[in-house]
């Protein structure tokens, strides 16, 4: 007998924050920038898939250190200030720029969806993003975590196949006990290897409604449009 749901661990950039319009709204707010025709779509994509999103792909292969969320963005933004000529900006305005990523706004659906949830279930970040990071978002949000878990905590990061493991030690429980939420096939399917349950969140709007690269989709035990549709099928399923 399948053994039932007890705790949900939640992707965070994506799945519960819409990066792409936060740091959209944080550019567009740069003083120094106002004059100047900066293609924002393509900064931020770059920024997102060719600096983070390419250095956990380094990190996971040992091609390069594990570092802190805010170090990965700053290198790449400093890269792309030179590459669209941006310059004016002090570095304390650099950094805050950066700290953007701290600051990411939740979906509309997703205080609601998780106060549902938390009503049934352990309900938690389980993210790449560093715990500084993780904490700020959290705060900035209002999310009523019952905990965090962030890959700060296994100097690894997912899709490491071990990490989920160690996830699930963490809370003393059985992989059938514990639910991946994620937007992101290839974070779920590396979860689901590890015998956790997986339930997808359709956030077509993640890249600002641009296609973005990611392994194939599996079959999860849960395909739901936002967190609301998650807490109302879960409540029906009872997995």
């Amino acid at each position: 007998m399948t053994k039932p749901t007890q705790a949900l661990c939640f992707d965070v950039f994506g799945t519960v924050t819409d990066w792409y319009g936060s740091i959209l709204k944080e550019a567009q707010s740069l003083p120094q920038t106002r004059q100047l025709n900066i293609p924002w779509d393509a900064f931020i994509l770059k920024w997102r898939r060719d600096g983070y999103l390419a250095s956990l792909k380094k990190i996971v292969a040992g091609e390069m250190d594990l570092m802190a969320t805010a170090e990965i963005n700053k290198r790449k933004l400093l890269e792309l200030l030179q590459e669209y000529d941006i310059q004016g900006l002090s570095p304390g305005e650099i950094d805050h720029f950066n700290l953007s990523w701290n600051r990411l706004e939740a979906w509309e659906d997703v205080v609601a969806g998780l106060h549902q949830l938390k009503e049934d279930f352990l309900i938690m970040p389980f993210s790449n993003g560093d715990y500084r990071c993780l904490l700020d978002i959290s705060k900035r949000n209002n999310l009523p975590w019952d905990g965090i878990i962030s890959a700060d905590f296994f100097k690894k990061i997912k899709p490491d196949p071990t990490i989920y493991k160690e996830a699930i030690d963490l809370l003393q429980m059985a992989p059938e006990n514990v639910m991946m939420v994620a937007c992101h096939a290839h974070d779920l399917n590396a979860a689901k290897k590890a015998g956790m349950k997986t339930a997808y969140v359709n956030r077509p709007l993640e890249f600002g409604g641009h296609d973005a690269a990611d392994a194939v989709k599996a079959a999860y035990d849960i395909e739901a449009t936002d967190f609301v549709d998650l807490a109302r099928q879960l409540k029906e399923t009872k997995l």
